[in-house]
């Protein structure tokens, strides 16, 4: 009885701590520091809800939201794909000189073991 107790108390405690996503006309009228502290804290799901609650609320003052978002929401997406590329180009170009120093690096090896192993030879006698 005291664990039924317990799990009800931190129900109501976890419940009372969360903050409630507010409606889009609220996000909508609230401000901007706040909303981009609220935004960074959303999960994915409540993104989800929250977005097409904006939706459907601009639509009502502007019929081609639709439209609009899309197209904002695919030129996000394509800066944001050549940044990505940009970023892969130069982590390509560190591969590539950490391949060509670690090939130095191993030619150098081999050159002083092959001249460590003539030098021994010629000691010997051989």
């Amino acid at each position: 009885m005291k664990g039924l107790y317990f799990s009800l108390l931190l129900i109501f405690g976890t419940s009372l701590s969360a903050e409630a996503i507010p409606s889009a006309e609220e996000f909508l009228k609230m401000d901007l520091d706040k909303s981009i502290r609220l935004v960074e804290s959303l999960s994915k799901e409540e993104a989800k809800v929250l977005v097409s609650e904006l939706r459907l609320e601009v639509k009502k003052s502007y019929p081609k939201a639709d439209h609009f978002y899309f197209l904002i929401s695919h030129l996000e997406e394509i800066q944001a794909i050549e940044k990505e590329q940009a970023r892969l180009k130069s982590l390509l170009w560190v591969y590539v000189l950490a391949f060509v120093l670690f090939t130095g690096f191993l030619g150098l090896i081999l050159l002083r073991q092959r001249k460590a192993i003539r030098d021994i030879n010629q000691m010997l006698g051989h």
